[in-house]
């Protein structure tokens, strides 16, 4: 199951509980004006309650919110993981003619890994070890190329996360911004 429909039916089970809630609380008005017992619509208040607050835990615990999307958890990590280690591969590539850095080789080597590992399509896998190519065994590696490769892998792996194409494209901006700003 995606991760957007296992959301909408968190999001529909919250609000099923919250209106079981509001027709409790309408209950508990009409109850209270025709003097009846108050215990049986405070029962019904409690379940919708109890029914909310199952969804928002379930909410918390499966999905992370990256760029104000909903993803799941795994795949915030998995993104979030992917860009640092882009982010550290062209970390020593912001000058020119500065040789590339061990922690970068290792880091070019983890972004191959991980598109390995997460089943990306054999394409991504052939760009990580292109990218890894430049930044381990060419002296001066093409910074540009690199870059492009990093922007392809992330485009290719939100494709696969079951988000909608405007989502796809506001995640690809985000995560290759944060794989490629640096602060100073």
């Amino acid at each position: 199951m995606s991760a957007s429909t296992e959301a909408l039916l968190i999001e529909i089970v919250f609000g099923v509980g919250a209106l079981v809630v509001l027709g409790g609380l309408a209950g508990l008005l009409i109850a209270r004006a025709k003097h009846q017992p108050l215990r049986p619509t405070m029962s019904v208040i409690l379940c919708g309650a109890g029914l909310a607050v199952i969804a928002l835990l379930l909410n918390n615990l499966l999905f992370r919110s990256y760029d104000h999307v909903q993803l799941k958890k795994n795949q915030y990590y998995e993104v979030t993981s992917l860009t640092a280690n882009m982010k550290q591969s062209l970390a020593s590539s912001r000058t020119a003619n500065q040789p590339v850095s061990p922690q970068a080789k290792k880091a070019s080597k983890n972004v191959t890994y991980l598109v390995k590992n997460l089943k990306q399509p054999h394409h991504a896998f052939t760009l990580a070890k292109a990218a890894q190519h430049q930044l381990t065994s060419v002296k001066h590696p093409d910074v540009q190329l690199v870059r492009r490769n990093y922007r392809v892998i992330l485009r290719t792996y939100f494709k696969q996360t079951g988000i909608t194409t405007e989502q796809v494209d506001q995640l690809t901006a985000h995560a290759y911004r944060q794989a490629t700003s640096y602060q100073r």
